[in-house]
């Protein structure tokens, strides 16, 4: 016979799984939290009464049924997969863990906090084992414990006395994943380490517990530094400006935390960035001209062009893809080169959860995000000395306006469970109307209205929106001219910075005395027409290139060069960097006559089935004293 809370834990069971399961795989996640909602449901028909809606959750349906205006205003046939299942909308149901919030009592949020920290113990196991193994750890256990030959391998870190180091993803596809599951889960730790150092009697009486936590939490800390999420750095920064603003502690009390755990990470940066290139590539991508960071600068020029046609109710779900298609075709036939970039760039989401909603949404969603906001920082103001636990939802929210962490099915989840534990939002009765003496009708209005300034938190975050919004928006003025380079590289494939300067430079590039010879490779383009939905056409122009012989330093130019003619696949798992296939087709001494070269090559004479790069290896040679590396010059489709 079921009994009367039979249903209320086994709903409370499947949502501890959830917590405990949801760093090993979204699938198991996914099916624990449907499983803890489908019992709850039960367990409120068995009761008979419908389940009290959060505050919270009513902005979040909102937001997401602001998704069918377009399809409803356009009197368009709404599509059961088209607009439901297969678009944003079809995230709609993970908002309903919110109902645990009203549904759990607070003994049992607590006890639920517990399977939140054994998920982040899971989480850095998980991350440690990743950093050591060759392998993939999500695709290698669904295989069978084996490593399918062609599935991505991870990124090498490092190589320390022969032990080779990955970059840490654990059981996740991405390292933004991992990272905002390390944002969500690691504040759990925190919490507890805290609890721990600041009772030191209870630290040695469960030495145990304390030194596991602890060594976990640090820990957890170097994997969050390897795993160079830069968008949940920068919302831990600013959720730490939360947490001293919310801290009742002196400023000289924390001070010297503060500037110890700063000269840490600072320590921590240049070591990895002088000695690691992985490191390197995420800092220095941030103020390249053309890296992958451009990807970033593209999404954002296609987001504010779609911005602005449907600024008002938004594009509707499941449209992204297409209407940044539609504005990439010109762009491209205007200026060929650009194809190989905008080709690479990631199409499915605008890579910002507040702009990416407002572009399905229009400004309702904007609305219905700000509501969602501002209820749950309420939420979180209220709870006091757990306010470390709850640390992730605020960096999360940080974070998205660089990332798409609310788009990521593995970090919304568990965030949206992490909301299901805060307090309940309460809103105090305001008493009647009652004038004192001497007081104007407009003063009594106001006190007893209660009208509440915004918190501090609810502020902040909105200041970083808006901030985040005005950078993005002058990232997409960038002209797309501007964006055409060809990137030079070592023979291991690193950027090669003295090489690069001579790309279309207004003159020769001193070299270190004594080089006497210097090897790179120059970016070509692609030997075949291309655009978006359409196939793939001969390239019939010349490949060309020259490179340019200045009398006044000429005793100093090289003595001897060769010129290889290479192709490069042109489509890889990894963008530009290390994994794309390629191969010598030719190689040729040029004599140089002092004066200008030029290179042509014909892109029929090396065809290849799929579009290919026409890359050249550059060989130079010097007798003089003071070397200087000749200017090329390339156009932007090698015209």
């Amino acid at each position: 016979m079921i009994g009367k809370e039979t249903f209320h834990k086994i709903s409370f069971v499947f949502l501890a799984f959830f917590f405990a399961l949801s760093p090993i795989s979204i699938s198991l996640s996914q099916i624990f939290a449907g499983l803890s909602l489908f019992f709850l449901f039960l367990d409120q028909m068995k009761k008979r009464k419908l389940p009290q809606i959060p505050i919270a959750l009513i902005f979040w349906t909102g937001l997401y049924l602001s998704f069918l205006l377009t399809p409803l205003i356009e009197n368009q046939t709404i599509q059961w997969k088209k607009d439901i299942v297969k678009s944003e909308f079809g995230d709609l149901w993970m908002g309903f863990l919110l109902l645990h919030q009203t549904y759990l009592k607070d003994r049992e949020k607590k006890r639920i906090q517990n399977f939140v920290f054994l998920g982040a113990i899971i989480l850095i196991l998980s991350g440690t084992i990743s950093l050591f193994f060759p392998y993939r750890l999500a695709p290698f256990v669904m295989d069978g414990l084996r490593h399918i030959e062609g599935k991505r391998l991870p990124h090498l870190l490092a190589n320390v006395h022969g032990i080779s180091v990955y970059l840490p993803i654990g059981f996740q596809s991405t390292h933004l994943t991992y990272g905002g599951l390390l944002a969500v889960y690691l504040p759990s730790l925190w919490e507890k380490s805290y609890r721990l150092l600041s009772k030191k009697k209870r630290m040695i009486q469960f030495w145990k517990t304390s030194l596991l936590t602890l060594s976990v939490s640090g820990f957890g800390m170097v994997l969050l530094l390897l795993n160079q999420s830069r968008s949940i750095w920068i919302g831990i920064f600013l959720g730490t400006i939360l947490l001293l603003q919310k801290s009742k502690s002196s400023i000289k009390s924390i001070l010297p935390w503060v500037l110890t755990g700063i000269f840490f990470l600072l320590m921590s940066f240049l070591l990895f960035y002088h000695s690691n290139w992985l490191f390197q590539r995420a800092i220095d991508d941030l103020f390249a001209k053309r890296s992958l960071e451009n990807q970033r600068i593209w999404i954002h020029k296609m987001n504010y062009s779609i911005l602005k046609e449907n600024l008002v109710f938004g594009i509707g779900g499941g449209n992204y893809e297409n209407r940044f298609i539609d504005i990439a075709i010109p762009i491209v036939n205007e200026i060929p080169a650009l194809y190989y970039d905008l080709s690479i760039t990631p199409k499915s989401h605008a890579h910002f959860d507040v702009l990416h909603d407002l572009i399905l949404g229009g400004l309702f969603a904007f609305l219905f995000y700000l509501g969602f906001l501002w209820s749950i920082t309420k939420q979180i103001d209220t709870t006091n000395r757990k306010y470390v636990f709850y640390l992730g939802i605020p960096i999360v929210l940080f974070a998205g306006s660089f990332q798409c962490y609310l788009l990521d099915d593995e970090v919304l989840l568990p965030f949206m469970g992490l909301l299901a534990l805060l307090p309940i939002l309460k809103f105090t009765p305001k008493n009647e109307f009652q004038s004192k003496p001497n007081e104007s009708l407009f003063q009594t209005l106001f006190q007893n209205l209660k009208i509440e300034t915004l918190s501090f938190s609810f502020g902040l975050i909105l200041f970083w929106i808006f901030f985040s919004l005005t950078v993005t928006y002058l990232w997409s003025r960038t002209e797309n001219a501007e964006l055409v380079l060809h990137r030079t590289r070592t023979n291991q494939n690193f950027p090669s910075p003295l090489s690069q300067l001579s790309v279309n430079a207004k003159s020769p590039i001193p070299l270190p005395v004594p080089t006497k010879q210097m090897y790179f490779k120059l970016s070509g383009c692609l030997d075949q027409v291309l655009n978006f939905r359409k196939d793939p056409s001969p390239r019939l122009k010349p490949i060309q290139l020259e490179i340019l012989w200045d009398k006044e330093v000429e005793t100093n130019l090289p003595n001897r060069l060769t010129v290889e003619i290479r192709k490069r696949e042109s489509f890889d798992q990894d963008k530009e960097y290390r994994v794309q296939k390629e191969s010598v087709v030719k190689t040729f001494a040029v004599p140089l006559n002092r004066k200008d070269v030029q290179i042509v090559v014909d892109p029929r004479e090396f065809v290849t089935e799929t579009p290919a790069f026409v890359d050249f290896g550059f060989w130079y040679e010097w007798d003089s004293v003071s070397p200087h590396l000749p200017r090329l010059r390339i156009l932007g489709n090698c015209d």
